[in-house]
């Protein structure tokens, strides 16, 4: 056991324990008292989760707590930051507090033009000599971004002028960057020249970059003509491109050709950097998605697998490019089957964004064309598909994914451009299944739904010619009772005389819609082809939803006339028949109309009596 030692009161001879001695101290010490503690200490009833004080227990804190004045707390705080400042900058505090004021003065929208102009040349002066110093600090590259926008263009060539030594530089500060944006947007040619200029020999190191990164994007995108362009592809053949540079290299194929002995080499320093820059998640960068493209159209089938490995879930990334999207297709064609199962996945909740992309639908296609396990699409990609089918179906690219589904390539409704960009798909070593095969299961997991759809939302499939020419394509692969349905439901919007379609803002009656009348008319003629396999037709339904009032009705347009005409051309000798004994009920009416539609099917009627 410990001895306790005894000590001494600092006020008297007398030896009392330690514990005597901490008991009397405290005793006498207040918190008002201990210089060495805080005065405002947490009270036992604070709350951890609220971070707040129970009211009903307050009263249980010490008597002679005391609150600090936050106030001035905070007037103490803000007076040692400006200290600091101060300290730090030196003799440019002064410069940074004035100039501060003045740009939020010429922020401002009651800021009139003639008082903006003047704040910004009376700023311009103040700063001068400095801005290689401002533009890297957080609050004053502020001041000079909206000074970059506010004032006359001779004032900011004078500052690039200024900054033209420190723009490498800049294009890596997180603050600085902001005002290389600034110059892009509304600098002259000479400062955008300048700043391209700083990037030749630096454009791999500023790409892999985080900060710089979307500056070198910008610039790619929307400040560098073609030939600027290939300079910074050029960067990734390697060094000796860096600092030299040829405007008769068009693409790597092109130098590939001038040098077939270093294809290697080139191909080695390509793959390096490209791999660089996809370490850090930089797929999204245009360039990169150009040099993806042609590189992997050239590489081996072993580094193209490597690069297919590191590309697969950044399906959605690409999407948003052209050249991203023939990188993405790339993926689908040659990726293995675990590739593709991976990117299948990483699209997953994404299938009606890529449906409705300007490029993204393309993958769609691909994946459709390529990929053997059917199953595992219909699984992953259809049921979302079919949930969005509204949304998918009113727009310009998901009709083509819905087409491509029910008619593959088939050269009515895909441009030969579009088609021979798929066939570069064709044969790839992965795929082994036949193309009618998979395009046969495919079709098995979305036709009744499409049909089902069609006979629901009967007045949006045919609301105007482009959807009525898709729902056209479904109806002439269609089969068994869905189909029934699907002729059943168009029959009665016909036939209903409150029908219209809606086309560019423009109300028709559905019997008189141009669009609509040429794919009732190829609808009713393609019903040759299901006489011949003894299928229902579509004229069948129709004709017997006709009456008198509804063929009154129909008498009154001219194209109504042409599609009875249409019926008693294409039909089965009983529907004729039939379609013949009702329009004889009410041919005197027929007899008073004077378009020609009218009189041709007259001509037909006195013929067939």
């Amino acid at each position: 056991m410990k001895r306790k030692e005894n000590v001494t009161i600092p006020s008297g001879d007398e030896e009392i324990s330690e514990k005597k001695f901490k008991s009397e101290v405290l005793s006498k010490n207040s918190i008002n008292n201990q210089p060495n503690k805080k005065k405002f200490e947490k009270p036992l009833n604070f709350d951890k989760k609220s971070k707040g004080f129970h009211t009903k227990n307050y009263s249980h804190t010490p008597q002679n707590l005391t609150k600090p004045n936050w106030r001035e707390v905070k007037e103490e705080r803000k007076k040692l930051k400006i200290y600091r400042k101060s300290k730090k900058l030196n003799d440019i505090f002064e410069i940074a507090v004035e100039a501060k004021k003045i740009s939020e003065t010429m922020r401002k929208k009651t800021c009139d033009e003639k008082e903006r102009k003047e704040l910004t040349i009376k700023l311009h002066q103040l700063l001068q000599g400095n801005y290689p110093k401002f533009v890297f600090m957080h609050d004053l590259s502020r001041v000079v971004q909206w000074l970059l926008k506010f004032c006359d263009p001779e004032i900011r060539q004078s500052i690039a002028n200024e900054l033209k030594p420190s723009l490498f530089d800049m294009m890596q500060s997180k603050y600085a960057r902001h005002c290389i944006k600034m110059f892009l947007e509304y600098g002259s040619q000479d400062v955008k020249s300048a700043i391209i200029s700083v990037c030749y020999g630096h454009v791999v190191k500023l790409i892999t970059h985080i900060v710089a990164s979307p500056i070198i994007d910008t610039i790619y995108s929307h400040h560098t003509s073609n030939e600027e362009k290939l300079y910074f592809q050029q960067e990734f053949f390697g060094d000796m491109y860096k600092n030299s540079k040829d405007k008769n290299i068009k693409s790597l194929t092109d130098l590939l050709q001038q040098v077939p002995d270093m294809k290697t080499a080139i191909l080695s320093a390509i793959k390096i950097n490209l791999i660089k820059v996809l370490s850090k998640d930089l797929v999204s960068s245009p360039l990169i998605q150009t040099l993806l493209a042609e590189y992997l159209s050239v590489c081996s089938s072993e580094d193209r697998s490597e690069m297919i490995i590191m590309l697969r879930n950044s399906v959605l990334s690409l999407s948003k490019t052209k050249e991203g999207t023939k990188v993405a297709m790339t993926c689908v064609w040659h990726g293995t089957a675990k590739d593709r199962k991976m990117l299948l996945k990483s699209i997953k909740d994404h299938i009606k964004d890529l449906a409705t992309s300007e490029y993204g639908y393309l993958i769609l296609l691909s994946i459709f064309d390529s990929i053997d396990d059917t199953v595992l699409v219909k699984k992953i990609l259809i049921p979302e598909f079919l949930e969005n089918l509204k949304e998918i179906m009113v727009n310009e690219y998901g009709k083509k994914v819905i087409l491509y589904l029910v008619a593959r390539r088939d050269t009515h409704h895909f441009h030969p451009s579009l088609i021979a960009q798929l066939q570069e798909g064709d044969g790839n070593a992965i795929s082994k299944k036949a193309a009618d095969i998979r395009e046969k299961e495919l079709l098995e997991g979305v036709i009744e739904p499409f049909l089902e759809s069609i006979s629901t939302h009967t007045s949006e499939w045919l609301a105007n010619n482009s959807i009525a020419m898709v729902t056209l394509a479904i109806l002439k692969v269609g089969f068994d009772n869905k189909l029934q349905q699907a002729f059943e439901a168009i029959a009665d919007f016909l036939v209903n005389p409150d029908s219209t379609s809606n086309d560019k803002g423009k109300i028709f009656k559905a019997l008189e819609h141009p669009g609509l009348h040429m794919v009732l008319k190829k609808l009713i003629i393609s019903d040759k082809n299901r006489i011949e396999k003894n299928n229902i037709t579509f004229g069948e339904i129709l004709v017997n939803k006709l009456d008198s009032s509804i063929l009154k009705n129909w008498f009154e347009f001219n194209r109504a006339c042409f599609l009875l005409i249409l019926l008693i051309e294409n039909e089965k000798t009983e529907v004729i028949d039939t379609l013949i004994s009702k329009l004889q009920t009410v041919d005197k009416i027929l007899k008073t109309k004077t378009f020609s539609a009218a009189s041709i099917l007259l001509g037909k009627i006195n013929k067939l009596k």
